[in-house]
């Protein structure tokens, strides 16, 4: 399905072409556009509705000015366009500053306005047979606890470009790794039995390390339901193993239930434990040791990860013989890359910032590219009330779960405001403001232009013979082509975000789409004495309603039809 901008970025390949310089950057004559033919939308409309840099390239080869580069790119790009036939689609060309402005043609944008009409739903996707396959884990959070606020933003973040990969024809999988085995999980079902024998008049400390929250009297109330009183009467090993298996699989269970509420499955579940059992760790160490590069040294097996570019070599199975967590994660990758993914791709928590390099070099060890292996830290969230921060204790009684925050300020609110900025920016997060009913909330800001324009489209009594072909020539004022403008940009949005791998870009256009559509909205009547102009803007205002939708549905927040 080619789009304005694709087309536009043959007629820029070809003008490249006729300026010799295809091949100097590194350019196909054929194929996808590469990231230098790819589109800018610029964020002043004064410099144009579409913008392209791939000048500086041109003038850091030729040593020439990047305003004079930008020039003759601007006249060979004039030339493109019409020899393709877009005459008509640009209205003027702009060389300004070494970039490359386009303004588009009223005829163009009237011509995007019947493709959403005639789309609908699925204005901005794209079908691609090409496009990559792609695994994304994300959360992964140990099932010792609830998930905190940091997994929450974690889930919208992974969630939301699972969708917008999907949105741009990427074959998606989504996966939790579960680390459900090892020490944590031992301490768990400890800290498990200490809570069951204080319910039970038999208080037992809770162990060194182990776990104190709250949470766990609760699991301990299902665990005496369950069981009754006679676990402590079990011999010690096969009490802790009930104690460890029955907390483990509420607390999964209790994640599951959190997921779902804001809208998130997972379409697959990779137990550690499952790793190991299968067979996968051993055969995954054994690739390595046939290929020489572990090591036995201090008693340890030593995996030699510098020989891939990471500053020491680590340690897989600890001279007492258990693994380390860098051993099922060998395995767990060595299978995403066997199950024939094009790109593996992990979000993770700022404290594994430190164990990416190991891992891309135990990818490259197996045999892999290492660059098809993508690693992205996804930072803290900290939260406020008016301004002042909540300090994310428990024992203050504010909310730092991702359960809490859904309860006190909604999924819809949640999710936008969890993706409101990159997802390596630290993000602080207002919960007064996030559950406001006011222009100052962005999320119901949103929705609530969305919900108006199902209002005024409830109204209309226009004959169909006037709606069938509504006259979108007569949408000329500044705020109606202002709303066309930004229509037009919602695939290229996508594709920007999608090539970034960050949805927040999204959050950013619903908002300025919104806020352009309000002010039309105010300056303009929609159905008015004018049939026929009522007939055109009542098609500008649905067009509109169906990007807002197909938007916040990528985020996987609601489009409601009242507010």
């Amino acid at each position: 399905m080619w789009t304005i901008d694709d087309r536009l970025s043959l007629a820029l390949r070809e003008a490249l072409d006729r300026l010799g310089m295809l091949e100097p950057l590194g350019l196909k004559r054929d194929g996808a556009p590469e990231s230098a033919l790819r589109w800018e939308i610029p964020k002043n409309p004064a410099f144009g509705d579409l913008s392209n840099a791939v000048a500086f390239q041109i003038a850091a080869r030729r040593r020439q000015p990047p305003a004079q580069a930008a020039e003759e790119l601007s006249t060979a790009f004039g030339l493109s366009c019409r020899g393709a036939g877009l005459g008509g689609w640009v209205e003027r060309l702009e060389a300004k500053g070494g970039f490359l402005n386009v303004f588009l043609s009223h005829e163009t944008l009237t011509r995007v306005l019947r493709t959403i009409l005639r789309q609908g739903p699925r204005y901005g996707t794209h079908r691609d047979p090409a496009a990559p396959s792609i695994t994304i884990e994300f959360v992964s959070a140990n099932p010792t606890g609830p998930l905190s606020v940091a997994h929450g933003r974690q889930a919208a973040v992974g969630d939301a470009l699972a969708r917008l990969l999907r949105a741009r024809g990427c074959r998606v999988t989504t996966e939790y790794y579960l680390n459900d085995e090892g020490r944590q999980m031992e301490l768990l079902g400890q800290s498990l039995r200490s809570r069951y024998a204080e319910r039970v008049g038999r208080p037992e400390p809770i162990p060194e390390g182990g776990y104190q929250g709250g949470y766990l009297s609760d699991v301990a109330q299902a665990c005496l339901r369950r069981y009754g009183d006679r676990l402590l009467e079990l011999p010690a090993p096969e009490a802790l193993s009930t104690f460890t298996a029955f907390g483990r699989e509420y607390l999964i269970e209790e994640i599951k239930r959190d997921l779902a509420r804001c809208g998130l499955s997972f379409d697959r579940w990779v137990s550690q434990r499952w790793l190991r059992t299968s067979g996968r760790i051993h055969a995954a160490l054994e690739t390595l040791r046939r290929c020489d590069l572990l090591y036995t040294a201090e008693e340890a097996t030593w995996f030699a990860s510098t020989k891939f570019g990471d500053d020491k070599d680590r340690v897989v199975q600890k001279r007492d013989g258990e693994l380390t967590y860098l051993a099922p994660d060998i395995a767990y990758h060595q299978w995403k890359f066997q199950r024939g993914f094009d790109r593996v791709l992990n979000l993770w928590g700022p404290d594994h910032h430190g164990y990416i390099q190991r891992l891309k070099a135990a990818v490259a060890a197996l045999g892999f590219r290492a660059d098809r292996l993508t690693i992205r830290i996804v930072q803290l969230v900290t939260l406020s009330r008016s301004g002042k921060p909540i300090p994310m204790s428990k024992r203050q009684g504010e909310f730092v779960t991702f359960r809490e925050v859904m309860d006190e300020v909604g999924v819809d609110a949640m999710r936008f405001f969890f993706l409101m900025r990159t997802m390596e920016s630290h993000l602080d997060v207002d919960l007064e403001l996030a559950k406001s009913q006011s222009q100052e909330n962005p999320v119901y800001y949103v929705q609530y232009a969305h919900a108006r324009i199902c209002s005024i489209l409830a109204k209309e009594r226009l004959p169909w013979w006037i709606r069938l072909r509504p006259e979108l020539r007569r949408l000329e004022a500044p705020e109606e082509r202002l709303l066309m403008r930004l229509l037009l940009q919602y695939p290229i949005v996508l594709q920007l975000c999608a090539a970034a791998l960050e949805p927040h870009g999204i959050t950013a256009y619903l908002r300025k789409l919104a806020e352009s559509f309000h002010v039309f909205y105010t300056r303009h009547r929609v159905i008015n004495q004018d049939p026929r102009l009522s007939a055109a803007r009542l098609a500008l205002v649905r067009a509109t309603r169906h990007v807002l939708a197909n938007g916040l549905g990528v985020l996987g927040v609601r489009a409601p039809r009242r507010m």
